[in-house]
């Protein structure tokens, strides 16, 4: 009787293969929130590159401009990627003149609406400089 159910039983060599192959496609299957979390943190820090970036580019940008002076740049962005609005604050700030030629042209840059940016005069001090 014995033999003939011998020859249905796998071998013990096959149950152990059997097994790993188990646990290996359990591995596998299982969520890797680690590298998720890994690929949006590095998105995140792309996306917070790209903001720095056109930050500092628009502030050589405006700084270049006349009667403007030293600037700093602060540009919010939707979790898509559009820009929800700009503040500047310009050492020429206060005269509307200005003011008016620094929303235009970054309206023309960024192609956003007057009201999503913000001109303010500021007193900014250049490195170094005591206050």
């Amino acid at each position: 009787m014995e033999s003939k159910w011998n020859k249905f039983l796998p071998k013990k060599n096959q149950l152990w293969i059997l097994l790993l192959v188990g646990v290996l496609l359990m591995v596998i299957a299982l969520p890797t929130k680690n590298a998720t979390n890994q690929s949006i943190a590095v998105e995140r820090e792309t996306q917070k590159n790209e903001g720095t970036e056109l930050e500092v580019r628009l502030a050589k940008l405006l700084e270049n401009m006349q009667n403007v002076g030293r600037v700093q740049v602060m540009i919010t962005e939707q979790r898509n990627g559009e820009i929800e609005g700009i503040v500047i604050l310009a050492e020429g700030g206060e005269n509307a003149v200005i003011v008016r030629q620094v929303t235009e042209v970054v309206q023309a840059l960024f192609a956003i609406d007057a009201h999503k940016i913000k001109v303010i005069g500021s007193n900014l001090k250049q490195e170094g400089e005591i206050q």
